[in-house]
């Protein structure tokens, strides 16, 4: 089991949940948990900053300009995309006050 926290998580079928973390067994999400925003110390949590996205939307986000909103976005992937999915990565880089795409942005699987 593994435990990722990040600034951001929206991942389908979940809300958006800020300063939460994701527990991954054996590669697939078993649960997206809301701290209520206050990441603590929790034996073997993982930080990243940036924002956790399903790791197929890598195949997509050479669509993105600087500027896009990734919300909308995302939402519309997910739609297309389903809610089945094997992993998870994380976008660095991108603007986390405004949730939108930089020139900046890299994505990395986790």
């Amino acid at each position: 089991m593994r435990k990722i926290a990040a600034n951001y998580i929206c991942l389908p079928g979940f809300p958006l949940v800020k300063n939460g973390y994701v527990i991954l067994e054996q590669g697939r999400v078993k649960d997206v948990v809301d701290t209520g925003g206050r990441i603590r110390e929790i034996q073997g949590l993982e930080f990243y900053g940036g924002l956790i996205v399903a790791a197929y939307v890598a195949a997509y986000q050479g669509r993105l300009e600087e500027g896009d909103l990734l919300l909308p976005w995302l939402d519309e992937i997910y739609r297309r995309g389903g809610k089945e999915y094997q992993g998870v990565g994380i976008w660095e880089g991108a603007d986390l006050l405004k949730l939108t795409w930089t020139n900046k942005t890299k994505f990395r699987l986790l």
